[in-house]
C-alpha cells in the first residue's frame, strides 16, 4: 500500500516553472527557473545563479511546476521521490507569474500513482508534486552551501548538457 503524502502537511509551497529563451548566439535553450521574473524579463534561471529550492531537513514540501515551452520534460529529483498530485492547463504564452488556469485539475494518470524519481511535464500545464527531504544518515554537510547539495533537472540528454538543471540545497 501507498501511503499518501497530502498537501495538507507541506511546510512550503513552491512556483517553479520550465522555460525556453535564446542564449547570446540566438540559439533556442530551455531553462529552469521561479515564478519570479528577472530584471532580463525571463524567469529561467542558470545552474550556476544562487540556490532558490532550500528546504530544511525533514520539511514536506508541495511544488508547482509550471511548463512553459512546447515540449513535455521528464523532471528527475534527487535525494527525494515525489508523489504527483495533479495537472492543470494554463495559459503558458501570457504567463507572468501568476497562473491562469484553463479549466480544472486532473489527477495523476493510474500509472504514476506512488512515488516517483521523474515525473512527466507537458506543456501548458503545471504539473503539482509533493515531497519530504529526508537526508540519508551519513550525508556531509557541504561547507560552500552550509546544508546537503543535490539537484533537480531535466533527464533529456541535450537539456542536461545545457544546464536544464538547478541547485537543491537541503539546510539542516
Amino acid at each position: 500500500m501507498i501511503v499518501p503524502l497530502y498537501e495538507s502537511s507541506a511546510t512550503t509551497v513552491r512556483d517553479l516553472t520550465l522555460n525556453e529563451d535564446f542564449d547570446s548566439y540566438g540559439r533556442l535553450i530551455q531553462r529552469l527557473g521561479t515564478s519570479v521574473r528577472l530584471s532580463a524579463g525571463t524567469f529561467a534561471r542558470n545552474f550556476g545563479d544562487a540556490a532558490t529550492e532550500t528546504p530544511r531537513a525533514g520539511d514536506t514540501e508541495v511544488w508547482r511546476i509550471f511548463n512553459l515551452t512546447g515540449d513535455t520534460h521528464p523532471i528527475h529529483f534527487h535525494l527525494v521521490t515525489v508523489q504527483i498530485l495533479e495537472r492543470q492547463p494554463f495559459d503558458a504564452k501570457h504567463h507572468t507569474g501568476t497562473p491562469k488556469f484553463h479549466g480544472p485539475p486532473r489527477p495523476p494518470d493510474p500509472n504514476e500513482s506512488g512515488w516517483k524519481e521523474t515525473v512527466r511535464m507537458n506543456p501548458g500545464e503545471m504539473t503539482k508534486v509533493t515531497m519530504k527531504f529526508e537526508v540519508p544518515a551519513g550525508a556531509a554537510v557541504s561547507a560552500r552551501t552550509g546544508g546537503y547539495n543535490y539537484v533537480w533537472h531535466c533527464h533529456i540528454l541535450e537539456h542536461e548538457e545545457h544546464d536544464v538543471m538547478r541547485p537543491l540545497i537541503v539546510m539542516p
